[in-house]
């Protein structure tokens, strides 16, 4: 549609410009089809998907059923590996213990001792492969571990009220 009050070299340019356009368009497709038609034959051949499958999108790989935790101790030490009333092996120094569990089975509730240490309690979860590494302490220092409490001293009377001395006037009785 013409505008009488307007230069036709205005309309012109407008028609080279998106002719320029149409024609880039057009090159940039060519290219791109000549590029799927022709494998490159440095990359290994892919398996079909259909676009219409995957929306246009690549899909990501998939993951195995099993993932395996690797538990250490620091200092490296023969320490036994249980879970529940359940023994999950004994950790070879100085390399990890492997365990394999199904993925997303729920957390574990470790309990790792070592000959010469204290107890450690941790948790392992199953989303992904992981490594926990365990910190063992010796009774002497345990003191510097978060939320230690001095153990109070032993009562000898366990509570019991101190007996009033001999010929002492003996305690008033209460209502």
């Amino acid at each position: 549609m013409k505008h009488p009050s307007l230069p036709k070299s205005l309309f012109r340019g407008r028609r080279l410009a998106g002719l320029g356009a149409v024609s880039l368009l057009l090159a940039s497709y060519v290219g791109w089809a000549a590029g799927k038609a022709a494998p490159d034959k440095s990359k290994p051949a892919e398996p079909a998907k259909t676009e219409a499958a995957t929306g246009g999108k690549e899909l990501p790989a998939a993951k195995p059923d099993t993932v395996r935790i690797f538990i250490q101790t620091v200092p490296p030490r023969k320490a036994t590996v249980r879970w529940g009333n359940k023994t999950l092996g004994v950790i070879p120094t100085p390399n990890a213990l492997v365990v394999e569990r199904p993925r997303d089975s729920g957390p574990l509730d470790l309990v790792i001792r070592a000959v010469g240490f204290l107890p450690v309690h941790t948790r392992a979860y199953t989303f992904s492969d992981l490594r926990v590494s365990v910190k063992l302490t010796p009774p002497s220092e345990k003191s510097k571990l978060f939320g230690y409490r001095e153990e109070p001293a032993p009562n000898p009377d366990a509570g019991v009220p101190p007996e009033p001395p001999p010929g002492a006037a003996p305690p008033a009785s209460q209502p």
